[in-house]
């Protein structure tokens, strides 16, 4: 699952870095309004796309030992929603031209809805990547599909200087995705229809879930632009984005490696529980010192990233990253209860925090704007934190004295190493920005090294249990060659 975690993660940099690489590029090429028309278009579709999102996937990397027919049944239903997601892209097209006015909003959804058909395409074997844990095979997949996307796009653009380089680079990557599957796993899927009712139970609650997410993700925005405007909509969006680096880069990706090792031991809660309370312990003390450093360098990073006009970002990011580390403790909840066969539990634990987030918003942005929002959100994690607290201790029976075993000596060491780098402000008034970003990396690298004395300090005097610190300082120790490398 680490090794697994770590391909993620770097699939996820990769990505991230063609995807900038390609933006400072395009802007060269291409005109505002290109961008703007295809972000229009995207976002039905991308909207449709999650909504529509029925987690084959998932129940097949649950099912241990999945036959031929239930591949072959998944890959239909992936077909057959292909063809819906496409169709309604398609059949949406001329309405939306004619709503916004734009006639080349009918030929883009067109193109769009294509190319959601033809991802629907894709060999369903390659869902073997994730289950046997041969994460590298589905990074190649990946990256390699954004890069010929990548090429292909930079040289239209160069060629026709206008928006249609943006979808056909869409159009592309998922063309390539499938490709790709077909040529990087020997399974031939073939339409099969028996057997598809199997997978309705799952499928209909992560419909669910994917509808309480998009709600979750997105009205945050769209309450805050009609309560306070859009300039505080503009903020509150940046300050999100750099607050939740931890959530994005890390913590997602390490849930996402973990599916598929907790569905292989779901039926021995002997083990799953310690997996369990394990990973939690790991992101934990990975990602504790991230957001606490967020939250304490706010100002320099905005400063320096962001310039002054921006200073008003620098208290939304305080304040979102105590909705970070609220987040952290049950971070992994989805992959267990996905695990487990419980997809009615993701949508039951994510239920009550959009039903407190919708007035939490309305009264947080209409008396304080940006940082009411902040705070809104910062109330529904603590929500969903309770609920999800609850869930667990049913399924497997952790409680909160658990979680809080393998969760506090990371805890304790971030305040120790933020009370270090708030008391280390070597600043000048009036500070160059080559000052401040010289004083941000002695400080950050001040606060990395407290956090670890801390951790390591705590975890000696604690007795040195079993669990993350456990774990990292055996790694360390064999990669140093302290200690023998234990066979695979």
């Amino acid at each position: 699952m680490a090794a697994g975690a770590a391909w993620v993660i770097l699939q996820r940099l990769a990505v991230r870095v063609i995807g900038l690489a390609s933006t400072l590029i395009l802007v060269r090429l291409l005109v505002p309004a290109d961008f703007g028309i295809v972000a229009l278009a995207t976002a039905f579709s991308t909207g449709l796309d999650v909504i529509m999102e029925l987690g084959f996937d998932f129940a097949l990397i649950n099912e241990r030992d999945a036959k031929r027919e239930r591949y072959d049944a998944a890959w239909t239903l992936s077909v057959l929603r292909g063809l819906l997601v496409g169709g309604l892209l398609a059949g949406a097209a001329w309405p939306l031209a004619q709503f916004y006015g734009d006639p080349r909003l009918f030929e883009v959804m067109l193109w769009l809805g294509l190319a959601f058909f033809l991802s629907g395409l894709q060999n369903i074997g390659v869902v073997d990547f994730r289950k046997d844990f041969r994460l590298d095979k589905e990074f190649s997949l990946l990256v390699w599909s954004k890069v010929i996307s990548f090429a292909v796009t930079i040289a239209l653009a160069w060629i026709w200087r206008d928006y249609r380089a943006l979808v056909i680079g869409i159009l592309v990557n998922k063309s390539a995705s499938v490709i790709l599957s077909y040529t990087m796993h020997p399974f031939r899927p073939r339409l099969r229809f028996a057997g598809i009712g199997g997978f309705l139970h799952f499928s209909k609650w992560l419909m669910v879930v994917n509808l309480v997410n998009l709600v979750n993700a997105r009205v945050d925005r769209v309450i805050l632009g009609k309560m306070a405007g859009t300039a505080s909509v503009g903020i509150f969006s940046v300050a999100h984005e750099i607050s939740t680096l931890a959530t994005t880069e890390l913590i997602w990706p390490i849930a996402r490696a973990l599916f598929p090792g907790y569905a292989k031991i779901a039926a021995e809660p002997q083990k799953l529980a310690p997996a369990f309370l394990d990973a939690t312990g790991l992101i934990m003390l990975l990602a504790a010192p991230i957001t606490a450093g967020i939250a304490l360098m706010a100002e320099p990073i905005v400063r320096i990233a962001l310039g002054p006009d921006w200073l008003a970002a620098i208290p939304v990011i305080q304040i979102l990253a105590l909705y970070g580390f609220l987040d952290m403790p049950t971070a992994n909840v989805k992959a267990l209860f996905l695990a487990l066969g419980r997809p009615d539990l993701v949508a039951w634990r994510d239920i009550p925090s959009a039903v407190v987030l919708v007035p939490a918003l309305i009264a947080g942005a209409t008396l304080a704007g940006a940082v009411g929002a902040a705070w809104a959100l910062v109330a529904s994690a603590a929500v969903t934190f309770i609920v999800a607290f609850a869930f667990l201790r049913r399924s497997i029976a952790v409680g909160v004295t658990d979680i809080m075993r393998v969760c506090w000596r990371p805890f304790v060491a971030a305040l120790l190493m933020g009370g270090a780098v708030m008391g280390l402000d070597m600043r000048a008034p009036d500070a160059s920005t080559l000052l401040l970003l010289a004083e941000t990396v002695v400080r950050g690298l001040f606060g990395a090294a407290i956090y670890i004395a801390a951790c390591l300090g705590l975890w000696w005097l604690s007795g040195r249990p079993a669990g993350a610190e456990a774990s990292v300082v055996a790694f360390a120790a064999a990669k140093c060659g302290f200690l023998p490398r234990k066979p695979a």
